[in-house]
């Protein structure tokens, strides 16, 4: 017993040596050993001490860095949901045969101040390592979170002092030292899964924002915004935006969650206009503008709230956005909306991977991997899904465009063009033309004795025929009741001859006696008046269309005198 309680005052002593005084002989305190297969996880309860003063600027020397240390107190709860500044001291021993190196990295998204002294019990001089966000440059780049580089000589063992400041911690701030191969693999991975997500959101926003500077159409600029901001407020909190244009006056990291509430105020208007709920759902309609408004007075004011409760609010609506999305697309689903299929299958991704997200920034959900790159990935899908909405709905307004501009420009009984389909034609054509307005003859007399059926089927075959044989010397339209034009692109010379328009005129006519022939032959009674004008006769369109209507006239009573006589 004596022994034992010799033992343990020894190593009580040893330990309280080791704290208060670091330059104590190695044997104090044996350390973490890094082997070649060296992968530790340093818990956060196991290594920071809360610093009570925190000051304006890091430590400038170990001295300080260490002063710091002696005064502060061990955290006994982990530091999640947390902010301020903390300082750690690792007992690390190289085991390793030969120099090597190893990775540290921080688990902290955001990180204004990083400092780490390397205290070797070896070597006199001090390595000053600045893992911060604006001074990491010449740092590996490991996006979502901070790390540096440890190179060690052989057997080399001592101190790793690290200093840490940030307005919140979303992540239990453990330490994780790895080998070079686990550490590249580990980049590889990450930034790799970072880089194509956000270029996939980038790259759809810039597709919707290129359809909405050719449609005009409000619906693909707020898809343009959705999935922009999304791709930009990830490409923040990441640090991509810090790594590739290094600005130093604020920590680009916090952008990430200042632009989501104005990412789901977009995303909340492309719901209302994707479903057109103005018309349709004009309830739904108010909730969605209503969860705009919220987002953009959370947006404006989170520059003016500390970033924790920014982190809060940010979260707190993601919480509520999510499953007002999925039940929205649910919905729209039971009414055989066919966007929604898509809008559904992407929120429920983002929904899941969110869920995932927001759990493992928790006290309920802690220690899980790589919860950004998962939302990172399922984002990116929501954001095709979103985008793949968005075009099935272009394509069914294109449907609806062309279904009302064939209606208004093509008859409904004969399916040839009408009034509205000929001014369009008469508008585009140029200098050579010719006009010639048509009247059936008899179409009464059917309609009394045979019916208004015989009569629309006269008609009907009546503009078949025509069509058949102008085929492609022109076009043929009905412009009411059984008056018809025909609008020839006969080729027309500057120094046309009267013989050579005379060739023309017989040439209509030859083909106007061969349609009415084909008339006569299944309706006897019947027969076409019409009169022919060409371009050189007129000024414009509108005085040769009524000069072939004049002609027209003048050939029905010449034919109506004939058949009294």
């Amino acid at each position: 017993m004596d022994n034992m309680a010799v033992k343990c005052v020894s190593a009580l002593l040893l330990l309280w040596m080791a704290t208060f005084f670091p330059s104590f002989p190695s044997f104090a305190l044996e350390g973490r050993q890094l082997t070649e297969t060296t992968d530790i996880v340093i818990q956060d309860i196991d290594s920071w001490r809360k610093i009570d003063a925190e000051p304006d600027s890091p430590p400038a020397s170990l001295e300080a860095l260490q002063h710091l240390y002696r005064s502060s107190s061990p955290v006994e709860t982990s530091i999640v949901n947390h902010s301020g500044a903390y300082v750690a001291r690792l007992k690390l021993n190289n085991q390793m045969a030969g120099a090597a190196s190893w990775f540290v990295r921080i688990n902290a998204n955001f990180i204004d101040q990083g400092l780490g002294f390397w205290q070797s019990e070896q070597y006199v001089n001090t390595r000053v390592i600045n893992f911060s966000q604006h001074g990491d440059i010449s740092s590996p780049k490991l996006m979502h979170t901070q790390a540096f580089e440890l190179p060690l000589s052989q057997q080399e063992s001592g101190f790793l002092w690290l200093y840490i400041k940030a307005e919140h911690y979303a992540l239990p701030l453990s330490v994780e030292i790895i080998n070079s191969a686990s550490f590249y693999h580990k980049q590889f991975i990450t930034n790799s899964v970072t880089l194509f997500s956000i270029a996939v959101m980038l790259t759809l926003a810039a597709i919707a924002l290129t359809l909405y500077v050719k449609t005009r159409l409000a619906v693909t600029l707020a898809c343009s915004a959705y999935i922009g901001l999304h791709g930009l407020g990830w490409a923040a909190a990441s640090g991509l935006i810090d790594d590739v244009f290094n600005i130093e006056s604020i920590n680009t990291t916090y952008l990430g969650v200042v632009i989501f509430p104005f990412a789901i105020a977009a995303a909340s208007q492309f719901t209302k206009l994707l479903f057109n709920f103005d018309s349709l759902h004009k309830r739904l309609a108010k909730l969605f503008n209503g969860v705009s408004i919220v987002c953009l007075i959370f947006g404006l004011t989170m520059p003016l709230l500390s970033f924790s409760i920014s982190f809060t609010i940010s979260h707190i609506i993601a919480l509520i956005w999510v499953p007002l999305a999925i039940v929205t697309g649910w919905k729209m689903l039971i009414y055989s909306d066919f966007r929604a299929k898509y809008y559904l299958l992407g929120n429920l991704l983002y929904g899941l991977s969110m869920l995932y997200y927001i759990l493992s920034h928790s006290d309920v959900f802690t220690g899980q991997q790589h919860a950004e790159l998962i939302v990172l990935l399922a984002l990116a899908g929501d954001c095709f899904c979103i985008l793949l909405s968005l075009a099935a709905w272009l394509q069914q307004k294109k449907q609806d465009y062309s279904r009302a501009y064939y209606l208004a420009r093509i008859d409904p009984l004969t399916h040839i063009g009408n009034r509205y389909a000929l001014s369009e034609a008469l508008a585009q054509v140029d200098g050579n033309y010719i006009i010639t307005f048509i009247d059936f003859d008899g179409i009464k007399q059917v309609n009394d004795k045979l019916g208004h059926d015989q009569g629309d089927a006269l008609l009907c075959y009546g503009a078949k025929t025509m069509a058949n044989t102008l085929d492609s010397k022109g076009e043929v339209f009905r412009t009411g009741g059984d008056e018809f034009v025909w609008l020839l692109n006969i080729p027309l010379s500057a120094d046309m001859e009267l013989a050579d328009m005379a060739s023309a005129t017989e040439e209509i006519e030859r083909m106007m006696t061969q349609c009415q022939n084909a008339l006569q032959s299944k309706w006897p009674q019947s027969g076409i008046s019409y009169g022919v004008a060409h371009a050189r006769e007129s000024n414009n369109q509108s005085e040769c269309l009524a000069l072939a209507d004049k002609r027209m006239y003048q050939n029905k009573r010449s034919k109506d005198k004939r058949r009294i006589a």
